[in-house]
């Protein structure tokens, strides 16, 4: 009997066919570092050591596939287009500095190349690194800016919230531009390996924006990205934290094939509403439960979430947004052991 690579497992959950079991793909990559050493900051400028770190967390953990990147792919395309970055040593960098004050600033913005600007090449080898060693056996997932969350980025998240409802033209002709930035970053990481593509819009959340803004300024840019992955024939998919409820059908309409759901989302309502028109990823809390709780509560919440989302299949277990760096491995290796123990499908 031919073995079932974690490749095919993915690809038989986003196409709707139950596969042996579900498919379990912890949001991890800082996480990794505690199994090789390697600080957070000096592996953003080591392709080689992140790569090893990632790899590491696969091989030892055992979850189906690895988000190849170390760090927010807006952050890494905020910095290459201008914005100034903090880089703590013990947590994950960030913006600190904005390139655009209003529309007059829009002609200074450049539109990097993904090869030769920032820390971007960093970046791709890193994919490509991981891609030669896991070859088609794992899927790499990449993360790219959502283009309403990299426009927040460019101008700041408050000024970019009051343009929603005072300047709506401010806020296309900002997400027109990072909307083509995103669109060279998809393709650079497609060429570097990428086998699954997710559009990461967090400012794009209920949380912040009615799901009228999110049809309006959202919606048309994430629609126009991952048809670059669709077009390529990677797997579009689409993560949006916080609340989200209210968009999902038209988290769908985007053309994603996975939507990954925070642990604000009812997943069981989640599946009721959108399980027939695409692949579920979620949702387990990813701060009380796998940062602060024990392997036994990852265990019972890993359990609820394959009860309310698996049946008939378009499920990956994960957890609800990027595990934390200092999450302890047991939490993690609770969460994988459970997809074993209870995701398996009668066929």
């Amino acid at each position: 009997m031919t073995e079932v690579t974690a490749f095919d497992r993915v690809v038989a959950a986003v196409r709707g066919k139950p596969p042996d079991r579900v498919p379990v793909i912890p949001q991890i990559t800082y996480t990794t570092a505690q199994l090789t050493g390697v600080g957070l900051v000096e592996a953003l400028h080591s392709p080689e050591k992140t790569a090893k770190a990632l790899l590491a967390g696969q091989r030892e953990l055992g979850y189906d596939g690895i988000y190849a990147g170390w760090e927010s792919s807006f952050n890494l395309l905020a910095e290459a287009m201008g914005c100034t970055m903090r880089y703590p040593e013990d947590d994950v960098p960030q913006v600190t500095g904005h390139i655009i004050e209003d529309s007059s600033d829009f002609d200074k913005v450049p539109i990097p190349d993904p090869n030769s600007t920032g820390r971007i090449p960093i970046h791709l080898k890193t994919v490509k690194l991981v891609k030669q060693e896991i070859g088609d056996k794992v899927p790499i997932f990449c993360y790219v800016p959502g283009p309403f969350t990299l426009a927040g980025q460019l101008c700041g998240v408050n000024k970019l919230m009051i343009a929603t409802l005072r300047d709506t033209q401010f806020v296309e002709d900002l997400t027109r531009i990072t909307t083509t930035a995103s669109k060279r970053y998809i393709e650079a990481n497609i060429a570097a390996g990428a086998d699954v593509i997710v559009a990461a819009d967090p400012t794009a959340s209920s949380s912040l924006i009615s799901p009228a803004m999110f049809k309006a300024f959202a919606l048309p840019c994430l629609e126009e990205v991952l048809a670059v992955a669709v077009r390529k024939g990677v797997i579009p998919a689409l993560h949006i934290c916080g609340q989200t409820t209210p968009i999902l059908e038209l988290m769908c309409d985007t053309g994603a094939k996975i939507l990954e759901i925070d642990h604000l989302v009812d997943l069981r309502k989640a599946k009721q509403d959108v399980g027939d028109r695409v692949c579920l990823q979620g949702n387990i809390d990813p701060t009380d439960l796998l940062l602060t709780g024990t392997p036994g509560a990852v265990e019972q919440a890993a359990r609820s979430c394959i009860e309310q989302a698996s049946s008939g299949g378009r499920f990956i277990l994960s957890s609800g947004c990027e595990i934390p760096p200092a999450a302890p491995l047991p939490n993690i290796k609770a969460m994988v052991d459970a997809a074993e123990k209870f995701g398996r499908y009668n066929h």
